[in-house]
């Protein structure tokens, strides 16, 4: 099929929006050139913002009233939500958090970075939103806390495994062990230093054997594994540092932590980089 001379003249467009994006002309000869082959300037490539302009430019009357209508309940909804009964939270938190997933997994198989984010946004929805209901109903001196992180950690790994995706699972076990953390803290408040380090290092070790076994079956799962252990390989010495356990020698052990780990990934770096690849 002919090219027509329309065609072609976008294509040169478009090959110098490339030239002045990775800045291998001068910004003046990509105006000179764009001059030469465009007959309105406003045909001119925009970035992201540009052409978020000139859609709303274009929006009509009904889409403007809709968009302000839906940011004035918003709002609404954000000024008055620790005023909420209970249930109408819960409600609210569920609804929202459920249109956040719905739209990222719509939108993760045509742009799956845009589809990551979307999803990422939603689960911080759902834990800033959480929070928010346990201080509101007086619940963050109890087990309100405790609870919330429960629920999003089984909630995450859940939703990762379903939708075979890495962050889900791996924030999930980011609040299983700020779970497990908090109860350690609340019914063993004088450990040890060995027992912090026996709290934690069998947990790493097992999450990275768990990554090895899990990466054929489910190659996400794997991912999140191995995640999970770099973080629980390193959690003795954080929760050190937070309950003031030993503080002393807390610098040391990261030292020898980081040393052990950088040795040993190296050493096998071309079996766990096949697990998470």
């Amino acid at each position: 099929m002919a090219v027509t001379d329309e065609e072609k003249r976008n294509l040169i467009v478009k090959e110098i929006e490339s030239w002045r994006r990775n800045k291998l002309l001068p910004e003046q000869y990509c105006d000179f050139l764009q001059n030469i082959y465009l007959e309105d300037l406003d045909d001119r490539p925009k970035g992201f913002v540009g052409n978020a302009v000139k859609k709303i430019e274009q929006a009509s009357g009904k889409s403007w009233l809709l968009s302000f209508g839906i940011f004035a309940l918003i709002c609404f909804v954000v000024l008055h939500f620790s005023a909420f009964p209970f249930l109408l939270q819960i409600s609210v938190a569920c609804l929202v958090t459920s249109a956040f997933a719905v739209v990222g997994i719509r939108m993760k198989e045509r742009n799956p970075t845009r589809g990551l984010l979307t999803l990422a946004a939603g689960m911080a929805f759902m834990i800033g939103v959480g929070f928010s209901i346990v201080w509101s109903n007086g619940w963050s001196g109890s087990s309100g806390p405790l609870w919330l992180l429960g629920i999003c950690a089984i909630v995450w790994i859940c939703g990762g495994l379903w939708l075979r995706l890495a962050l889900p699972q791996w924030l999930g076990w980011i609040s299983a062990i700020a779970l497990y953390a908090l109860l350690l803290a609340r019914h063993l408040p004088n450990a040890s230093l060995f027992e912090v380090q026996l709290f934690w290092m069998p947990a790493s070790l097992l999450f990275c054997w768990l990554s090895w076994f899990l990466h054929v079956r489910n190659q996400s799962a794997g991912t999140a594994m191995f995640g999970a252990a770099i973080v629980l390989w390193f959690m003795p010495e954080v929760y050190s540092a937070i309950y003031g356990i030993h503080p002393e020698w807390v610098q040391i052990e990261i030292l020898i932590k980081i040393l052990i780990a950088g040795i040993g990934m190296f050493r096998l770096r071309k079996k766990w980089m096949e697990w998470v690849a």
